[in-house]
């Protein structure tokens, strides 16, 4: 009787081995290339609706009365009766002032704020320690940020006296997500209707303080 030799090929299990590995190890990678594009537009994306609603927010505040004695309605608790908010200063001949607010305004949602040491110039922030989530939400919906969390800055700038050390410290303690938060500035005056003489502006050494108008939001 013939004898039959079984010969073992490792060496075809081997490459086989290997080329099924390699597959695996290729199709991840084109897995991994593909879905890179989907994920940095899907970024893109986000952050330009992000930036475009902070831009808004900003626009709205330093380029918009708000609604026709939206402060008052404010200050009454009736924040149902708000649909947009605004600082803009309106003068005597019902004029708007661009980039220039009223501290009534502001006062109205942001309260009375805190004094420098130095210099005794007002800041504001909102929210802040004294707002409960009832009044934050309803900015939130009069400000077009349902769904976001944000924080407001309003300051003086160019005060050499001027300790900012209280500024940052709330600022840290916020919780602000930095990777994903969109930050503005807009630099603005402001007028306290109570002064009587021809200029109107918050002043400090007789001059008109300027004003920045932070908004993150993320």
């Amino acid at each position: 009787m013939a004898k039959i030799d079984i010969i073992k090929n490792d060496d075809a299990i081997v490459n086989i081995d290997l080329m099924a590995a390699l597959i695996i190890v290729m199709s991840i990678i084109a897995m991994t290339i593909y879905s890179i594009p989907t994920v940095s537009y899907n970024d893109k994306d986000w952050r330009s609706k992000q930036y475009i609603y902070t831009i808004r927010v900003s626009d709205n505040m330093v380029q918009n009365a708000g609604d026709s004695l939206w402060e008052i309605n404010w200050k009454l608790g009736n924040y149902s009766e708000v649909k947009k908010i605004g600082f803009i200063y309106i003068d005597n001949n019902n004029k708007p002032e661009n980039k220039v607010l009223n501290i009534e305004k502001i006062k109205a949602l942001m309260g009375d704020g805190y004094k420098d040491n130095s210099t005794n110039a007002t800041w504001w922030e909102f929210p802040s320690s004294d707002n409960n989530l009832i009044i934050i939400d309803n900015a939130s919906r009069t400000l077009g940020l349902t769904g976001y969390s944000f924080y407001i800055q309003l300051h003086p700038v160019g005060l050499n006296n001027f300790d900012s050390t209280p500024l940052d410290a709330n600022i840290s303690n916020k919780n602000i997500n930095f990777d994903i938060a969109t930050v503005v500035d807009r630099y603005v005056y402001i007028v306290d209707p109570s002064i009587s003489d021809d200029i109107k502006y918050i002043k400090y050494d007789n001059r008109a303080v300027h004003y920045r108008l932070n908004i993150w939001i993320w």
